[in-house]
């Protein structure tokens, strides 16, 4: 079952070029939904109490903490556990992706991301929760 074009992304990355490309890049493979643009874990957390998503697309490298620390957050709160979680960093060691799985991610991408790659990790966590 792929992702619905217009489901709402909560994007959390520090570095604005990257979430203009991101973005950019969501709409270019037909995402339509919101896209919730946070850059840093304050701003995600406010965004979680407030909002609702239907995908969580996470940095690992935060000026406020880690993605991790997020993830692991996300995991223990119940309305927020099943939202499917793509983790995108240039954190690229084998025991980084292990421990992002092993706490709940669902998908992991390394930057710089290959936009067809992007599209197949959403569609691969988004089937991962509603399957």
């Amino acid at each position: 079952m792929p992702a619905p074009s217009n489901i709402k992304i909560l994007l959390l990355e520090d570095i604005e070029s990257l979430r203009v490309q991101m973005v950019s890049d969501l709409k270019s493979l037909g995402f339509s939904g919101d896209v919730y643009e946070a850059p840093d874990l304050k701003t995600a957390v406010q965004f979680c109490k407030d909002k609702e998503f239907d995908f969580i697309i996470s940095d690992w490298n935060l000026p406020d903490g880690t993605g991790l620390d997020f993830l692991m957050k996300v995991k223990k709160v119940s309305k927020l556990s099943k939202i499917p979680f793509l983790m995108c960093t240039t954190m690229d060691e084998v025991e980084n992706i292990i421990n992002a799985i092993h706490q709940g991610a669902n998908e992991y991408v390394v930057k710089p991301w290959d936009k067809e790659e992007l599209n197949n990790k959403i569609h691969f966590a988004w089937e991962a929760v509603n399957t």
